[in-house]
């Protein structure tokens, strides 16, 4: 039984035992006991009974117990089972990371039940705490290590965990060092509210999984359960709710190629004392308002940027531009003014860097300087955004709210070397814009698949040797713009060629003759690329009979292009949806002239497909020494459910057939 007490107001590390006793009178899930968890590590089987996994989770329950501040501390216990040689691997050093400035994580115990009956304690006295690894952002977190004995399959481990704080939070006192302070330094990021997301659902099976809040009885709560269901119970106290979850004997969820987001689909418990998503809204304004004041300096090259631009869409434009493409991403600690504190625009003006939430603050500061209402933005980039107001974001952006009431969303830190002023792949995302009347969650717009297009046309030629030789003409925009625009920045001048070559498709000894492309920084039309390309022997075959394929239906820069047209769609379903970077339509034309005497006898049929999810067309005609096609596919949404997955396999292995397909000629001699 965990010895803590439960005050209104504070969470002290001693004396509950009358708390417990009351609970457990009341019937409220208590901690599981030793001999509990003894039992429930006999009933646990092997890999065999788990699905070979290398681990299974005998036990995973935490207890949190919430003060009228919003801090909490939260009490877990884990066992874990080893199942395999992998597993033993996995438990061989206990790591646990965290966020000085944002919570305390204290490592209690450390036990190891032997499959032959015994228990070990795990001295905690070489437990070490040192940097945790870091990359972009260098926010000072540090972690936990402690050695662990060597463990064997049916061993479990036991490890028992106190933290106090939250995630993402600020320190109440600026003078705290990031090593020390107690819990009265920590103040949560809304001030008297908290909320949380818990999964019910990971990558090894579980046991058994219990989930309890402890909270103040004048403290409203909403929750729900998404993605499954989950038992439950609410007991009354004097002084506190104990809201209860559990489940028993979840499967682990398997990990398919390119899926949505796990959160869509897990069990998940989401909670909050936040009684709408206005109120959200309202605090995210306040907490940020002082951040976006401008200087001289600022102010001069807002007016350096817009300079000669009439329009306000060409304006915002050069402003997202220049945020975008001159603000590095990365993120130093500064102190308490991290989590959802967006640094002031004169500081990351003056420092050229910053995280998403810099990046955006950034923007709306200049913005503001030009004479625009912007203001910050909450959003989820990948997961689906739930009813419950509790924090469910990674991402910070930037809005303007337009003469008509509406809003126009723009993203710096996602559109560097972009024409798009907001990621096609942030489609349909929940999104709570920070504004001083409050704002509800809504979603951001959807992209066409016409936004997303990858167009080439092919003028072609086959000498009487079997050569190739083609002028290919491309256009894109959207997401392929994107995609292009990277790649041909990524490599030097010197490397540009062999990089082009690597990714031609055509033929294997495929050689780039010449090319030219738009500069990836010009943003004032869509990317052009012009290719000029041979291949000796391109048609096969004898002096009667010669076959090829088609040259464009290869994907000529394909991979740099529209990568994800390349993803593996073996399976015949799927269980959950699948993602792409974004709507795609992919366009080839292409006329291909012949040797005089060759006459096409076999060309692909015409196809002609419609689903939710994908369409394709495609159509060769055969002519007077020549033949000319048209191919059309498109994906109508980066997220496919996985009802909707069999018509994009047949729409992408028809599209696959018709490239794999050989032209046969016979000569007419």
């Amino acid at each position: 039984m965990t010895d803590r007490t439960v005050a209104k107001g504070c969470v002290t590390l001693a004396g509950l035992l009358g708390w417990f006793v009351a609970a457990a009178t009341a019937g409220i899930p208590q901690p599981a006991t030793n001999d509990e968890i003894k039992e429930l590590i006999t009933k646990t089987g092997e890999a065999k009974d788990y699905d070979n996994a290398d681990l299974v989770y005998v036990l995973d329950e935490a207890d949190v117990y919430v003060q009228d501040s919003g801090l909490a501390t939260t009490e877990s216990c884990q066992v874990i089972k080893v199942l395999t040689d992998a597993g033993i691997r996995s438990q061989a050093v206990l790591k646990q990371e965290f966020d000085p400035a944002t919570n305390r994580v204290t490592l209690k115990s450390v036990r190891i039940h032997r499959k032959e009956g015994g228990i070990e304690d795990v001295p905690l006295s070489s437990m070490i705490t040192q940097p945790a690894p870091q990359h972009w952002i260098y926010w000072g977190n540090q972690q936990h290590l402690l050695d662990v004995p060597r463990v064997e399959i049916g061993d479990c481990v036991e490890i028992r965990i106190s933290k106090i704080g939250f995630n993402i939070a600020y320190l109440g006192d600026a003078s705290a060092t990031a090593g020390g302070g107690g819990a009265e330094t920590l103040q949560p990021p809304m001030p008297g509210h908290w909320y949380e997301v818990t999964r019910f659902q990971n990558n090894y099976p579980i046991i058994k999984k219990r989930y309890s809040v402890y909270m103040p009885k004048d403290k409203p709560v909403q929750f729900e359960v998404y993605n499954g269901e989950l038992k439950s119970s609410l007991w009354f106290d004097d002084d506190y709710h104990a809201y209860s979850f559990w489940a028993e004997d979840i499967p682990r969820h398997k990990r398919e190629p390119h899926q949505v987001a796990p959160d869509d689909y897990v069990i998940k418990l989401v909670m909050a004392t936040v009684p709408d998503w206005e109120m959200k809204s309202r605090w995210f304004f306040e907490a940020n308002e002082s951040q976006f004041d401008s200087d001289d300096a600022i102010r001069a090259k807002v007016a350096e940027l817009t300079e000669g631009l009439e329009d306000d869409e060409a304006k915002i434009a050069a402003l997202n531009h220049w945020v975008a493409d001159n603000i590095r991403y990365y993120g130093t600690s500064r102190g308490p003014r991290e989590g959802f504190t967006l640094h002031s625009g004169i500081e990351t003006f003056h420092d050229r860097g910053g995280v998403c939430k810099d990046k955006a603050g950034m923007l709306i500061t200049m913005l503001r300087a030009a004479g625009y209402e912007s203001y910050p933005a909450l959003t989820m980039a990948g997961p689906r955004v739930e009813d419950i107001p509790a924090d469910q974001f990674n991402h910070t952006i930037s809005v303007i709210r337009n003469k008509d009431g509406t809003f126009t969303i723009l993203d710096p830190t996602w559109i560097p070397l972009s024409r798009d002023m907001w990621s096609p792949w942030e489609a349909l995302q929940g999104l709570v814009y920070g504004t001083p009347e409050g704002q509800t969650l809504t979603l951001s717009p959807h992209f066409p698949p016409e936004h997303n297009q990858f167009v080439s046309r092919g003028e072609s030629e086959i000498d009487a040797g079997g050569a190739l030789s083609t002028q290919i003409s491309m256009e894109v925009s959207g997401r392929p713009d994107t995609s292009f625009r990277r790649k041909a920045n990524k490599y030097s001048q010197p490397e540009q060629r062999a990089a082009f070559e690597s990714v031609l498709s055509i033929a294997p000894n495929a050689r780039l003759e010449a090319f030219e492309f738009t500069d990836p920084f010009d943003y004032t039309h869509n990317a052009k690329i012009e290719l000029k390309v041979s291949a000796e022997g391109y048609a096969a075959g004898s002096q009667q009979v010669h076959m090829f394929r088609l040259p464009l239906m290869s994907h000529p820069l394909g991979r740099f292009i529209i990568p994800d047209l390349f993803y593996s769609v073996d399976a015949e379903k799927r269980n959950f949806g699948m993602r792409f970077h974004a709507t795609r339509l992919v366009r080839y034309e292409e006329t291909l002239k012949l040797p005089d005497g060759w006459k096409i006898e076999h060309v692909p049929e015409k196809q002609e497909l419609d689903s939710n999810a994908a369409t394709l067309s495609f159509e060769a005609i055969p002519g007077d020494g020549e033949l000319t096609y048209k191919f059309e596919f498109t994906i109508k949404h980066n997220r496919i459910p996985a009802e909707d997955y069999p018509e994009l396999k047949k729409a992408l292995d028809t599209m696959r057939e018709i490239a794999d397909d050989w032209i046969v000629c016979i000569v007419d001699k």
